[in-house]
């Protein structure tokens, strides 16, 4: 009969260590689950944004498709060999700055966009038309560097974009 008691002891030991093991296993669960929600709300707000980003780039490229879109007001001309970049010192509020058309209602960001003349450059499909003694008609066109990007409000995902676009 006193066997059978110490035994009764050594099971509740073992039951309650089985039980601690469960419990950090589940615990364990929770965390990675939890990370991992994390993880794909970043994602989802990034994708929303680059979506913000890319509409501006085409909105910029929209209203470069005018009859001279060298002469428009939003164009900055063609920046000095020894400049720094203009979209790295450009701040997103100043006028300088075009805002695009917000989409995702309000999900993401809103994205803004400047838009820089790059010169005249020569067909890719002829890249060396313009060494000629008479260049071909249409061998040069007029070409602009496009930048677009949403700034990083309240910790959520900030994308900048650049495209070259020719008339």
């Amino acid at each position: 009969m006193q066997n059978a008691k110490k035994q009764q002891g050594v099971a509740l030991i073992v039951s309650l260590l089985i039980l601690v093991a469960i419990t950090l296993l589940a615990l364990s669960s929770i965390k990675s689950t939890t990370l991992q929600e994390k993880m794909t709300s970043n994602l989802y707000d990034k994708q929303l944004t680059q979506q913000q980003v890319e509409a501006a780039l085409l909105e910029a490229e929209r209203r470069l498709n005018v009859l001279d879109p060298v002469a428009l007001p939003f164009v900055f001309p063609i920046p000095a060999a020894n400049q720094v970049d203009r979209w790295t010192l450009a701040d997103p509020g100043a006028p300088n700055w075009q805002n695009a058309a917000a989409m995702n209602d309000g999900m993401a960001n809103p994205a803004s966009y400047i838009v820089e003349y790059m010169g005249d450059w020569p067909d890719p499909d002829f890249p060396d038309c313009n060494s000629a003694t008479t260049p071909p008609r249409g061998c040069l066109s007029p070409t602009f560097r496009i930048t677009a990007r949403t700034q990083d409000d309240d910790g959520r995902a900030a994308v900048i974009m650049q495209t070259i676009w020719r008339r």
